[in-house]
Protein backbone atom coordinates (compact mmCIF):
# COMPACT_ATOMS: atom_id res chain seq x y z
CA UNK A 1 0.00 0.00 0.00
CA UNK A 2 1.45 3.44 -0.93
CA UNK A 3 2.51 5.76 1.89
CA UNK A 4 -0.28 8.31 2.62
CA UNK A 5 2.04 11.31 2.81
CA UNK A 6 5.21 12.53 1.22
CA UNK A 7 8.55 11.55 2.68
CA UNK A 8 9.23 15.30 2.87
CA UNK A 9 6.80 15.47 5.81
CA UNK A 10 9.14 13.41 7.96
CA UNK A 11 11.66 14.94 10.33
CA UNK A 12 13.89 11.89 9.91
CA UNK A 13 14.54 11.17 6.27
CA UNK A 14 16.27 8.17 4.72
CA UNK A 15 19.81 8.90 3.60
CA UNK A 16 21.95 6.77 1.29
CA UNK A 17 25.44 7.31 2.68
CA UNK A 18 27.90 6.05 0.10
CA UNK A 19 30.75 6.39 2.59
CA UNK A 20 29.14 3.71 4.77
CA UNK A 21 29.39 1.10 2.05
CA UNK A 22 33.13 0.73 1.59
CA UNK A 23 34.26 -2.85 1.09
CA UNK A 24 37.62 -4.62 1.15
CA UNK A 25 37.02 -7.43 -1.30
CA UNK A 26 39.35 -10.44 -1.41
CA UNK A 27 39.23 -12.69 -4.47
CA UNK A 28 41.23 -15.94 -4.04
CA UNK A 29 43.43 -17.07 -6.92
CA UNK A 30 43.40 -20.74 -5.93
CA UNK A 31 39.94 -21.44 -7.34
CA UNK A 32 40.97 -22.85 -10.74
CA UNK A 33 40.26 -26.54 -11.28
CA UNK A 34 43.87 -27.40 -12.05
CA UNK A 35 46.24 -30.10 -10.82
CA UNK A 36 48.42 -29.55 -7.76
CA UNK A 37 52.07 -30.53 -7.64
CA UNK A 38 53.00 -31.39 -4.06
CA UNK A 39 56.10 -29.76 -2.55
CA UNK A 40 57.60 -29.62 0.93
CA UNK A 41 57.81 -25.95 1.83
CA UNK A 42 60.64 -26.23 4.35
CA UNK A 43 62.80 -27.89 1.66
CA UNK A 44 62.57 -25.04 -0.86
CA UNK A 45 65.88 -24.38 -2.59
CA UNK A 46 65.10 -20.68 -3.05
CA UNK A 47 62.44 -18.21 -1.85
CA UNK A 48 62.47 -14.63 -3.14
CA UNK A 49 60.19 -11.68 -2.37
CA UNK A 50 59.48 -8.97 -4.99
CA UNK A 51 57.70 -5.81 -3.73
CA UNK A 52 55.47 -7.67 -1.26
CA UNK A 53 55.19 -5.81 2.04
CA UNK A 54 52.51 -5.08 4.66
CA UNK A 55 48.96 -5.63 3.42
CA UNK A 56 45.63 -6.90 4.71
CA UNK A 57 46.44 -10.45 3.65
CA UNK A 58 44.09 -13.37 4.11
CA UNK A 59 46.06 -15.33 6.69
CA UNK A 60 46.20 -17.93 9.44
CA UNK A 61 48.89 -19.43 11.65
CA UNK A 62 49.95 -22.91 10.49
CA UNK A 63 52.81 -25.38 10.47
CA UNK A 64 51.52 -27.38 7.47
CA UNK A 65 54.61 -28.20 5.41
CA UNK A 66 53.05 -29.96 2.42
CA UNK A 67 51.73 -27.39 -0.06
CA UNK A 68 50.84 -27.41 -3.75
CA UNK A 69 51.69 -25.64 -7.00
CA UNK A 70 48.55 -25.11 -9.11
CA UNK A 71 49.74 -25.88 -12.66
CA UNK A 72 48.58 -26.72 -16.20
CA UNK A 73 50.79 -29.79 -16.72
CA UNK A 74 54.36 -30.98 -17.10
CA UNK A 75 56.29 -28.39 -19.12
CA UNK A 76 53.15 -26.34 -19.88
CA UNK A 77 53.37 -22.56 -19.57
CA UNK A 78 50.97 -21.06 -17.03
CA UNK A 79 48.44 -18.58 -18.47
CA UNK A 80 45.13 -18.24 -16.65
CA UNK A 81 42.36 -15.62 -16.62
CA UNK A 82 40.09 -14.97 -13.65
CA UNK A 83 36.71 -13.23 -14.03
CA UNK A 84 34.80 -11.22 -11.43
CA UNK A 85 31.26 -9.97 -12.17
CA UNK A 86 30.33 -6.72 -10.46
CA UNK A 87 26.81 -6.63 -8.97
CA UNK A 88 26.72 -2.82 -8.89
CA UNK A 89 28.47 0.24 -10.24
CA UNK A 90 31.49 0.87 -8.04
CA UNK A 91 34.73 2.79 -7.81
CA UNK A 92 37.85 0.78 -7.01
CA UNK A 93 40.29 3.00 -5.13
CA UNK A 94 43.08 0.47 -4.72
CA UNK A 95 43.89 -3.04 -5.88
CA UNK A 96 46.59 -5.36 -4.61
CA UNK A 97 47.39 -8.69 -6.22
CA UNK A 98 49.78 -10.75 -4.11
CA UNK A 99 50.71 -14.26 -5.19
CA UNK A 100 53.43 -16.85 -4.93
CA UNK A 101 54.70 -18.36 -8.18
CA UNK A 102 56.76 -21.51 -8.08
CA UNK A 103 58.65 -23.96 -10.29
CA UNK A 104 59.30 -27.56 -9.33
CA UNK A 105 61.80 -29.53 -11.43
CA UNK A 106 61.24 -33.07 -10.17
CA UNK A 107 63.39 -34.83 -12.80
CA UNK A 108 66.28 -33.29 -14.70
CA UNK A 109 68.22 -34.41 -17.76
CA UNK A 110 69.42 -31.13 -19.23
CA UNK A 111 68.65 -27.57 -20.21
CA UNK A 112 67.65 -24.39 -18.38
CA UNK A 113 64.41 -23.88 -16.45
CA UNK A 114 63.09 -20.79 -14.68
CA UNK A 115 60.16 -18.40 -14.31
CA UNK A 116 61.70 -15.19 -15.61
CA UNK A 117 58.85 -12.72 -15.15
CA UNK A 118 55.16 -12.45 -14.33
CA UNK A 119 52.69 -10.38 -16.35
CA UNK A 120 49.34 -9.26 -14.93
CA UNK A 121 46.68 -7.77 -17.24
CA UNK A 122 43.51 -6.33 -15.65
CA UNK A 123 40.56 -5.28 -17.84
CA UNK A 124 36.95 -4.21 -17.60
CA UNK A 125 34.73 -5.89 -20.19
CA UNK A 126 31.08 -6.10 -21.10
CA UNK A 127 29.24 -9.30 -20.24
CA UNK A 128 29.99 -10.63 -23.75
CA UNK A 129 33.74 -10.03 -23.34
CA UNK A 130 33.97 -6.78 -25.33
CA UNK A 131 36.79 -4.63 -23.95
CA UNK A 132 35.67 -1.46 -22.12
CA UNK A 133 38.89 -0.42 -20.40
CA UNK A 134 42.36 -1.81 -19.81
CA UNK A 135 42.99 -1.04 -16.16
CA UNK A 136 46.56 -2.28 -15.83
CA UNK A 137 49.24 -4.19 -17.73
CA UNK A 138 52.25 -4.87 -15.50
CA UNK A 139 55.28 -7.13 -15.87
CA UNK A 140 57.84 -7.77 -13.16
CA UNK A 141 61.01 -9.83 -13.16
CA UNK A 142 61.15 -12.63 -10.61
CA UNK A 143 64.91 -12.78 -10.13
CA UNK A 144 64.58 -16.57 -9.93
CA UNK A 145 67.84 -18.49 -10.25
CA UNK A 146 68.07 -20.65 -13.37
CA UNK A 147 67.45 -24.31 -12.47
CA UNK A 148 69.86 -26.93 -13.85
CA UNK A 149 69.09 -29.76 -11.42
CA UNK A 150 66.26 -31.24 -9.40
CA UNK A 151 65.09 -28.21 -7.41
CA UNK A 152 62.05 -26.24 -6.24
CA UNK A 153 62.03 -22.43 -6.22
CA UNK A 154 59.34 -19.88 -5.35
CA UNK A 155 58.87 -16.12 -5.62
CA UNK A 156 56.32 -13.99 -3.71
CA UNK A 157 55.20 -10.99 -5.78
CA UNK A 158 52.87 -8.02 -5.45
CA UNK A 159 51.18 -5.98 -8.19
CA UNK A 160 49.15 -2.98 -7.06
CA UNK A 161 47.72 0.36 -8.08
CA UNK A 162 45.83 3.21 -6.41
CA UNK A 163 44.51 5.16 -9.38
CA UNK A 164 40.71 4.95 -8.97
CA UNK A 165 38.68 3.33 -11.72
CA UNK A 166 34.98 2.69 -12.14
CA UNK A 167 33.35 -0.65 -12.93
CA UNK A 168 29.80 -0.37 -14.29
CA UNK A 169 27.02 -2.62 -13.03
CA UNK A 170 26.89 -5.88 -14.97
CA UNK A 171 30.40 -5.51 -16.35
CA UNK A 172 33.23 -7.92 -15.61
CA UNK A 173 36.76 -7.46 -14.34
CA UNK A 174 39.23 -9.97 -15.79
CA UNK A 175 42.64 -10.70 -14.28
CA UNK A 176 45.05 -12.54 -16.58
CA UNK A 177 48.23 -13.97 -15.05
CA UNK A 178 51.01 -15.07 -17.40
CA UNK A 179 54.25 -16.70 -16.29
CA UNK A 180 57.04 -15.97 -18.78
CA UNK A 181 59.69 -18.68 -18.60
CA UNK A 182 62.82 -20.36 -19.85
CA UNK A 183 62.24 -24.05 -20.58
CA UNK A 184 64.94 -25.69 -22.70
CA UNK A 185 66.28 -29.22 -22.71
CA UNK A 186 64.67 -32.23 -21.07
CA UNK A 187 63.11 -32.18 -17.59
CA UNK A 188 59.91 -32.88 -15.70
CA UNK A 189 58.78 -29.48 -14.49
CA UNK A 190 55.65 -27.87 -13.07
CA UNK A 191 55.14 -24.12 -12.88
CA UNK A 192 52.22 -22.14 -11.54
CA UNK A 193 50.65 -20.34 -8.61
CA UNK A 194 50.71 -21.54 -5.04
CA UNK A 195 47.23 -20.96 -3.55
CA UNK A 196 48.78 -20.93 -0.06
CA UNK A 197 52.29 -19.93 0.97
CA UNK A 198 54.51 -18.53 3.72
CA UNK A 199 57.03 -15.70 3.86
CA UNK A 200 59.60 -17.84 5.69
CA UNK A 201 61.21 -21.18 4.86
CA UNK A 202 60.63 -23.29 7.97
CA UNK A 203 58.60 -26.19 9.32
CA UNK A 204 57.70 -24.16 12.42
CA UNK A 205 54.39 -22.37 13.01
CA UNK A 206 54.20 -19.22 10.89
CA UNK A 207 51.72 -17.02 9.05
CA UNK A 208 50.14 -18.75 6.04
CA UNK A 209 49.00 -16.34 3.32
CA UNK A 210 46.56 -16.90 0.45
CA UNK A 211 47.29 -15.78 -3.11
CA UNK A 212 44.59 -13.15 -3.66
CA UNK A 213 43.38 -10.14 -5.61
CA UNK A 214 42.24 -7.49 -3.13
CA UNK A 215 40.16 -4.42 -4.02
CA UNK A 216 38.98 -1.54 -1.86
CA UNK A 217 35.78 -0.26 -3.46
CA UNK A 218 32.75 1.96 -2.84
CA UNK A 219 29.40 1.96 -4.69
CA UNK A 220 29.09 4.71 -7.28
CA UNK A 221 26.35 7.36 -7.00
CA UNK A 222 24.44 5.91 -9.96
CA UNK A 223 23.99 2.81 -7.78
CA UNK A 224 22.61 4.97 -4.94
CA UNK A 225 19.83 6.54 -7.04
CA UNK A 226 17.74 3.41 -7.73
CA UNK A 227 18.26 2.20 -4.16
CA UNK A 228 16.91 5.44 -2.69
CA UNK A 229 14.01 5.60 -5.17
CA UNK A 230 12.97 1.97 -4.60
CA UNK A 231 9.22 2.07 -3.81
CA UNK A 232 9.55 -0.84 -1.39
CA UNK A 233 11.80 1.35 0.79
CA UNK A 234 9.22 4.15 0.72
CA UNK A 235 6.50 1.71 1.76
CA UNK A 236 8.45 0.61 4.83
CA UNK A 237 8.82 4.13 6.28
CA UNK A 238 6.89 4.83 9.47
CA UNK A 239 4.47 7.71 8.86
CA UNK A 240 2.67 7.30 12.21
CA UNK A 241 1.92 10.71 13.73
CA UNK A 242 2.55 12.64 10.51
CA UNK A 243 -0.41 14.74 9.34
CA UNK A 244 -1.02 16.25 5.94
CA UNK A 245 0.18 19.66 7.06
CA UNK A 246 3.46 18.26 8.29
CA UNK A 247 5.04 19.12 11.64
CA UNK A 248 4.71 22.70 12.92
CA UNK A 249 8.15 23.35 14.38
CA UNK A 250 7.03 26.68 15.91
CA UNK A 251 5.12 24.72 18.60
CA UNK A 252 7.97 22.40 19.49
CA UNK A 253 9.79 22.71 22.81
Amino acid sequence: MPAPYSVNDLLQKPVYDVSSYGEDLQLPLGTKKLALQSITWSELDELLVVDADMENYSRLVSDIDSLGIMHEGDGVAFDQTYTWLSDMSAFVYKFNLTLCVALDVSAYTGGNHSIDSVQVIIKETLADGTLVNQIANMTKDTGMTNITAVKTEAVIMTFEGNTPFKVAQGNKVTIQIILNRTDSGVATSYEGIMPLFYFQISDLAKTMVESTMQMHLHPALDHAFPVFRDQSIQDELDYDGVNREGFDRSHSA
